[in-house]
């Protein structure tokens, strides 16, 4: 099913987008920040999944996430082919570390990382209320703000080799089910 499937890359311009990614690379000077889009056409069977939030039964995200068309789009990932694992992963870690989250989090996350910054610490004065903000509007370009209609898994491993395998490794996958998007954000950073 996954080979299937057909992706269509979706543009991801705009400033909100540019400012969060820009802000993401300037405080990660030893890793940096990928993000991109890609439209997934209306299948029955991936339907079944993904209308159920179950992405990661019989890996079907990290298939996905292997296909050529993610590889290409978002070559500094350094995306390789998807190698099944011996055993099944069970419905709530996938392989690659990959997690399904409350989508109400999602902002929450973003702004922590807006926050915190990387290794060598973050731009970030007050309470953290502008980062908040910030990652809301971001979410709101991404997907309108309808939380309710996302499905966000997350994975903090470094599931390729452009991640660092330190502390600064995220990446955040939602998969819009009112438009078939499905949205790639990671970031790394080393010390």
């Amino acid at each position: 099913m996954c080979q299937q499937i057909q992706l269509c890359q979706v543009p991801v311009g705009g400033t909100q987008f540019e400012s969060v990614l820009n802000r993401l690379r300037a405080q990660r000077l030893n890793g940096g920040a990928v993000f991109g889009a890609f439209y997934i056409p209306v299948q029955e069977v991936f339907n079944w999944f993904a209308s159920r939030g179950r992405l990661l039964e019989f890996d079907v995200l990290p298939s996905l996430l292997a296909r050529r068309e993610i590889r290409e789009s978002l070559p500094a990932l350094l995306i390789t082919e998807f190698a099944k694992p011996e055993s099944p992963s069970d419905d709530l870690v996938g392989a690659n570390g990959f997690e399904m989250k409350s989508s109400f989090h999602f902002d929450g996350e973003l702004a922590a990382a807006l926050y915190a910054g990387g290794a060598y610490g973050s731009e970030a004065d007050g309470a953290g209320r502008a980062e908040k903000e910030e990652a809301l509007r971001f979410c709101d370009a991404m997907f309108g703000s309808r939380f309710s209609e996302i499905w966000y898994y997350e994975s903090s491993t470094a599931w390729t080799p452009w991640f660092r395998d330190e502390g600064w490794d995220w990446t955040a996958v939602l998969f819009d089910q009112r438009t078939h998007n499905l949205w790639l954000l990671a970031i790394t950073d080393k010390d």
